[in-house]
């Protein structure tokens, strides 16, 4: 037998030798390319090379950020171990004993020999260093020669690439969990967006909301809360304890990002944290519109025990928003349904109000008459009649009820009915004016008061016997350009019973004579720099035609005054009344 070695060839021994090692390699480099589990390859790295340098001890030491490296694994070290974190900054790239480094240089290397590590062997992937293998001391305590250290970066080389790749699959696999996550995220989005767009009515659209974060994010306690006017009103929860109210609404409504309960800022005023954890809320979502908060959604903890992850949080805050989106449209479709059903009311009063003012003038004989009413509003509260009477005379009246719309128009309805009721009695103007006021004081209660102006007038005696109850002055313009007002009369309708009666005048009234009656909404027109189209701008204009027809005098008034408030809303009713004699 020893003559058979005799004859064996030393460098025939080595190569042979080489060509295992080589076969070697490759098999272990088959088997930790062939894995996509990484603690499979790196438990399969340890032990090969434990097994190679015959050493009881081995870790793996990976790279985390450019500075950071973490034990991964560990085979016959302290398992504490794994999950420690290094802080180093140079590194050899190439195999070396821990006995040689200087521990006050490399500080990081104190708790690596304290743990009884001997040897560490650098991860290489070109030239870019991805982590170490460390291993304890060997069984014999030889030190390695050159061929088994060059082995062992051949070992350490294949084991990087296969370490590189399989992070970086995992990193990928990784990337696609969450894209399919975030695919079904966004599908469940857009199939809720469907079952919300579907709804227009709120309460229907919180349990949708209700139902989507029991079933999508299994969470069994809630607080849902809707924004109105100032205040937070809580439209649905389920609570541990007594739901929350009032300022602690209120400071969760400064929130303005997915943020849980214990992480809330408490700058100033009364800890809100302990008093929502008490119920067993977690995480408060704030429902937003253009940067609004509109509402808030405050969660308990989910069935299954499990922290709320970012992922969570945006897509709570994408939830939410949805929901709020929703939520308001059915508010706006609402309120756009009672605004169309109030101009619908409002058109039909207006109608009503229409009938209520004469469409005809009654002919007066040896006189002309005109009258126009523009309200500000769809309704008004301006009115103006002519009632025929007996013995061949006329009723001429005018009126401004305080305020606009509805409310005002009512009134001038109720005063309009009262003045047809009393006219045929034939009382004296200044006795009817008093039982019009009184009427008026009982329908009103003083909170609304009437400005009001009648006469009495008689073709025959050229005559007119009038009241005036607080109204403006109504000009009698004579043919020489003279200008009388009438005043006599009285205290405003409405506001307090008659205690003293109304007084009574008469004037003559003489060919081509032009009486104006009208309401404030001609004087007090305003133009687009607020100021008064006023009296004297309407008397001077009265004065510059005096040789008008009523229905002519009329129009250029109107037309005067829309010219001066150009650009202007129109704030009170606009009415006239015109008679000239013949």
């Amino acid at each position: 037998m020893s003559t058979l070695r005799s004859r064996i060839n030393p460098r025939s021994a080595e190569s042979y030798e080489s060509r295992f090692d080589y076969t070697a390699l490759f098999e272990f480099s088959k088997v930790i390319n062939s894995s996509l589990d990484l603690n499979f390859v790196l438990g399969h790295i340890l032990l090969t090379i434990m097994g190679k340098i015959l050493s009881s001890k081995g870790m793996v030491i990976l790279r985390k950020t450019n500075c950071t490296f973490g034990i991964e694994m560990v085979k016959g070290f302290s398992s504490d171990l794994v999950g420690a974190s290094l802080e180093i900054k140079h590194i050899p790239k190439s195999l070396f004993h821990l006995d040689k480094v200087d521990t006050k240089r490399h500080p990081w290397a104190k708790s690596l020999k304290h743990s009884g590590t001997k040897i560490l062997l650098p991860l290489l992937t070109g030239e870019q260093l991805i982590g170490m293998l460390g291993f304890g001391e060997r069984y014999s305590k030889k030190k390695l020669k050159s061929r088994e250290e060059t082995y062992l970066r051949s070992l350490a080389n294949i084991s990087a690439t296969a370490i590189e790749k399989n992070r970086t699959i995992c990193e990928v696999q990784q990337v696609n969990r969450k894209l399919d996550q975030k695919i079904q995220e966004l599908n469940t989005l857009f199939d809720l967006g469907k079952e919300f767009g579907a709804l227009l009515e709120p309460d229907k659209l919180v349990r949708l909301l209700v139902f989507s974060l029991l079933g999508q994010i299994g969470v069994s306690r809630y607080l849902i809360c809707l924004k109105e006017g100032p205040d937070m009103k809580v439209v649905a929860s389920r609570l541990d304890g007594p739901i929350p109210q009032g300022e602690l609404l209120a400071s969760l409504s400064k929130v303005t990002r997915p943020t849980l309960i214990s992480d809330i800022l408490v700058k100033h005023g009364t800890d809100s944290r302990d008093v929502l954890a008490g119920v067993g809320l977690r995480v408060i979502i704030p429902m937003e519109i253009q940067g609004k908060t509109k509402g808030l959604m405050v969660l308990g903890e989910k069935l299954s025990r499990e922290k709320f992850s970012q992922a969570d949080l945006e897509f709570l805050s994408s939830l939410a928003n949805l929901a709020i989106i929703s939520l308001e449209n059915a508010r706006l479709f609402k309120e756009a349904i009672e605004k169309q059903k109030l101009e619908d009311e409002l058109m039909i009063a207006r109608e009503i109000q229409k009938g209520l003012l004469p469409s005809v003038l009654p002919s007066i004989p040896r006189m002309n008459i005109a009258a126009t009413n523009v309200s500000s509003k769809q309704v008004g509260g301006d009115y103006y009649d002519v009632i025929p009477t007996m013995g061949g005379k006329f009723i001429i009246a005018i009126g401004d009820v305080s305020g606009k719309g509805s409310p005002a128009a009512l009134l001038m309805a109720n005063l309009q009915a009262t003045i047809r009721a009393l006219v045929p009695f034939e009382f004296r103007l200044g006795d009817l004016t008093g039982r019009v006021n009184d009427l008026m004081c009982q329908n009103t209660g003083g909170i609304r008061f009437v400005t009001f102006f009648w006469g009495l007038v008689d073709p025959a005696a050229l005559t007119l016997n009038y009241v005036n109850a607080g109204h403006n002055y109504p000009y009698l313009v004579h043919a020489d350009g003279s200008v009388d007002r009438l005043e006599k009369g009285g205290m405003i309708l409405g506001v307090i019973k008659t205690s003293e009666p109304y007084e009574e005048a008469t004037i003559h009234l003489r060919p081509n004579d032009l009486l104006l009656l009208f309401t404030d909404g001609v004087s007090e027109a305003m133009n687009t720099e607020s100021i008064e189209y006023g009296e004297e701008r309407l008397e001077a204009l009265l004065r510059a035609h005096t040789n008008t027809s009523a229905q002519e005098m009329i129009e250029e008034i109107h037309r005067d005054v829309q010219t001066f408030s150009k650009g202007a809303p129109q704030f009170d009713d606009l009415t006239m009344m015109a008679l000239k004699v013949s």
